[in-house]
């Protein structure tokens, strides 16, 4: 049947939240930080900065706990989405292969644990962006301000700092949305008692060495590649299993 490929626009839709997320933090910091930075170089050469620094930076944890809050609102709603998303194609392909709507014929799915497992990845990794982030700027900022580094030379740190987080939380959405995907494909094949797939590629440049030789083979669910896991499995991972439909 037709490969079930991961819903851009589940994708989209996450990745613009978690970047909504980095924007505020990553804003904050250019709000509340680096004016501060300015106001504080001839004080911190001096080594009088230490609690005007401390106190910027317990304002933004207590303005991050937004964030932790409405990480779980924000997990489960893409793995909702994402699942609802894969049910659509899955069934659709399925039925378009074998001329039969089987989606009737499996009465309980068994995703809770895969459904459960990615809400609390996915939590995590929400929280994580505002924590990790956070405390690499206290390291760029005291760390400098011990050394007698310019303001400049911070500023240009946490700006480049800031590009980096805004692009983790796009290869967390990308990553995430194809891993969910991969597993549910896994699990409602093996519903339906669908045993092997072939393996496909993204077909560019940018697949992997490891990835490219697979494509076309036929592997098994049972006996995943030891290097890779299944496609999707592996990080940022945009191959796709072709399942194998035996009538």
């Amino acid at each position: 049947m037709n490969p079930v490929k991961r819903d851009k626009s589940v994708e989209v839709k996450y990745r613009k939240t978690l970047e909504k997320i980095t924007r505020t933090i990553t804003g904050d910091v250019n709000n509340i930080i680096i004016p501060l930075l300015r106001e504080l170089q001839p004080e911190y050469i001096g080594d009088a900065y230490a609690k005007t620094l401390e106190e910027a930076f317990d304002r933004l944890r207590v303005m991050y706990n937004n964030v932790n809050v409405n990480a779980k609102i924000v997990s489960e709603s893409f793995v909702t989405s994402s699942n609802q998303a894969n049910k659509n194609r899955f069934y659709s392909a399925m039925k378009s292969a074998i001329g039969i709507n089987v989606e009737s014929v499996v009465q309980n799915e068994g995703l809770e644990d895969i459904l459960i497992a990615t809400t609390r990845e996915n939590v995590a990794l929400i929280k994580s962006i505002p924590e990790e982030y956070l405390k690499k700027v206290e390291g760029i900022v005291f760390r400098g301000t011990i050394q007698g580094n310019t303001s400049t030379s911070m500023i240009k740190q946490l700006q480049k700092l800031n590009k980096s987080t805004t692009k983790r939380a796009k290869l967390i959405a990308r990553d995430q949305t194809a891993k969910l995907n991969a597993a549910l494909v896994e699990k409602r094949s093996k519903n339906l008692a669908v045993e092997e797939y072939i393996w496909r590629t993204a077909g560019d440049e940018r697949v992997r060495p490891n990835h490219a030789s697979k494509n076309g083979k036929v592997f098994r669910w049972d006996d995943p590649p030891k290097d890779t896991g299944h496609p999707g499995q592996d990080i940022q991972c945009r191959c796709v299993a072709q399942v194998i439909i035996n009538v």
